[in-house]
């Protein structure tokens, strides 16, 4: 009786020590899966904002681009240096920029519809929203701005090719 007896409490303190393990390893788990999707979430958000700003500076640098290529077009205007192989190669240029700007309108509406999807289906805070909106919007001001580049450099390659 006594050994049964002995052999009761051990089972008793084993199984109390096992339910206590698997109950700590339960909430382990559980704040392991809370901190993994934290992570997860706060990932897809910083993807989300590293895509749009990349976006909006890739642009951004192709207008400056554009537009330092049409004030060194004007230079040449103004100090008369003429030459039509010059005039030729700032037209094949401004064709490859209207290439350029066309492949980037392509990009900013895929992006543009990833970015939506993603907003949809992910569940940002509001403050994140607003910041990923406010990022959204900016490219399109940048893509104005490069049309605008475009336009000038247009104007410019006509005016020194028009004086040649």
């Amino acid at each position: 009786m006594r050994k049964f007896i002995f052999f009761f409490v051990f089972v008793h303190s084993f199984i109390s020590i096992q339910a206590q393990q698997s109950q700590d390893s339960q909430m382990e788990e559980q704040a392991l899966v809370q901190r993994v999707d934290s992570l997860e979430h706060e990932l897809s958000y910083l993807k989300l904002t590293y895509e749009l700003y990349t976006l909006n500076s890739d642009i951004t640098m192709f207008a400056n681009e554009v537009y330092t290529k049409s004030v060194s077009i004007r230079l040449d205007l103004y100090n008369r240096n003429f030459n039509s192989k010059l005039g030729n190669a700032y037209q094949q240029y401004y064709e490859s920029c209207l290439d350029k700007q066309q492949s980037i309108l392509n990009l900013i509406e895929a992006r543009k519809k990833s970015f939506a999807l993603k907003v949809i289906i992910y569940p940002y805070t509001e403050s994140e929203l607003n910041v990923l909106m406010a990022s959204y919007n900016v490219i399109d001001d940048a893509y104005g701005t490069l049309e605008q580049s475009m336009n000038m450099l247009k104007i410019t390659i006509d005016a020194y090719r028009g004086l040649m």
